[in-house]
């Protein structure tokens, strides 16, 4: 088996995410057996690592499983065996904007590394090693041909949501609108980032990214090309691009004390108290099925939230996110979760003055949560596995002191190269030679510059 056993967001540019997988034995000692692990979430599409095996080497693939006609996703990943002995005899492979598609859903290598030297640098005794898995510049693409009387595009899977880009117009002299439209998902709120494109090469029409929040009816707000498009007979190609689409759940909490509950993707319970024992209010929010999480697993669940507005002036948000936010936890099986407290901004002696900009009648506060991402993760405590990541942690931070520590040794022998040669032409009565362009010599450039050497 392949046990997804941690999962960590990096939160930089290329949103890259990096999953650990504890493989067992019978990846390499149970040739006729096929060992994948469980679907894991990443971008908002499923995702599965798969194994190979031969007589003489193991293979690894990462395996789209939304594959549908159409789509196609282009990913960055990199596949990491975590040596048991030092990182750098860390050995893996890696592939930059890789295409999966529905007739190419499983992307890697057949031999990634040697059954002999598997067993000798990254087994342990019991046979079982760890592999790393980076994901970053995920892109998912959906494209087909609007053609009349056509002008819907079949249901396309994205985010555990079934979404329809549906087209009106385009005909006579009405114009062509466009708008993408939720088919799943009755009565569940979400917030969607995404971006349409009509035609292709230089009369391809672009939308810009488009950010909206479905309504009642899974509709988003329509997006007219300029100048204006007409679907003809033989048709106009539709590009879509899918960036996120994240649940929301808006519930009223009492500002009294009492919990209001309600429920993530996952239709897991969660509660939502209001707590106004300080000078700021505070919202705890509480996981009441979390005696749901399997045993010797932890759920890991990231949400951001907003206090909603009573009204909302010209050119003002309708909500304020909340401080600190977004908040992530990890939940282990127990009879009771003690919460988490989430700080707002909004002091408890405000609460009670005429015209709050957040209480709203019957004395509650809207609050408003947005999901994120949520693993379940193998082991729910710290584990002989967890020595890898640490050990590797302290030989990075050794070895980068040690390079920072010859650097600043070069840095100083520059300076006293160019202190002693400024110091040599002044004993010449030589000008220091000016660089081309009027720029000053290295020597000038160290002699005036208010940087101390220690």
């Amino acid at each position: 088996m392949a046990l997804l056993y941690r999962a960590t967001r990096l939160k930089d540019r290329a949103d890259t995410h990096v999953f650990t997988f504890v493989v067992t034995r019978s990846a390499t000692r149970e040739p006729d057996r096929d060992v994948t692990s469980k679907d894991f979430c990443c971008a908002h599409q499923r995702w599965a690592v798969a194994f190979s095996r031969t007589d003489a080497s193991l293979g690894v693939y990462l395996v789209w499983r939304g594959a549908c006609d159409g789509m196609r996703v282009y990913v960055d990943f990199t596949f990491t065996l975590l040596s048991r002995d030092h990182f750098t005899a860390n050995e893996g492979f890696s592939g930059k904007q890789v295409r999966f598609s529905a007739g190419c859903a499983a992307q890697g290598r057949g031999r990634c590394v040697s059954i002999a030297e598997l067993n000798t640098k990254f087994a342990d005794a019991r046979g079982e090693f760890q592999l790393e898995l980076s994901m970053s510049r995920v892109r998912t693409l959906y494209s087909c041909e609007l053609r009349a009387p056509r002008l819907d595009t079949p249901p396309i899977a994205f985010a555990g949501f079934d979404w329809q880009v549906s087209a009106t117009g385009g005909g006579g002299k009405e114009p062509l609108t466009l708008r993408l439209v939720r088919l799943s998902g009755e009565g569940q709120r979400c917030r969607v980032r995404y971006a349409l494109a009509l035609g292709e090469g230089e009369r391809r029409l672009h939308s810009g990214p488009l950010e909206c929040v479905c309504d009642a009816d899974g509709r988003t707000p329509p997006w007219s090309p300029r100048p204006p498009s007409r679907v003809l007979a033989k048709g106009v190609r539709l590009t879509v691009e899918l960036v996120w689409a994240r649940a929301i759940a808006e519930l009223a909490v009492p500002a009294a004390g009492r919990a209001a509950t309600c429920y993530d993707r996952d239709k897991q319970a969660w509660a939502v108290r209001c707590d106004m024992h300080s000078d700021m209010v505070r919202l705890h929010m509480l996981y009441r099925d979390v005696h749901h999480v399997p045993r010797n697993h932890l759920r890991y669940v990231s949400w951001s939230a907003w206090l909603v507005r009573t009204t909302t002036a010209a050119g003002e948000s309708d909500a304020e996110e909340l401080p600190g936010a977004p908040f992530e936890h990890y939940y282990a099986q127990d009879s009771a979760d003690e919460g988490l407290m989430m700080e707002t901004a909004l002091r408890v002696e405000d609460m009670s003055r005429p015209g709050s900009a957040f209480l709203h009648p019957g004395g509650e506060l809207r609050v408003r949560l947005e999901w994120g991402d949520t693993y379940l993760l193998f082991q729910a405590t710290y584990h002989v596995y967890d020595d890898l990541c640490r050990l590797h942690a302290h030989q990075m931070r050794r070895e980068i002191a040690v390079l920072q520590a010859e650097n600043y040794s070069l840095e100083r022998q520059l300076f006293s190269y160019q202190k002693s040669l400024a110091y040599a032409q002044a004993q010449a009565g030589e000008p220091a030679a000016a660089e081309p362009g009027g720029r000053r010599s290295p020597a000038e450039r160290s002699l005036s510059t208010d940087t101390e050497y220690a």
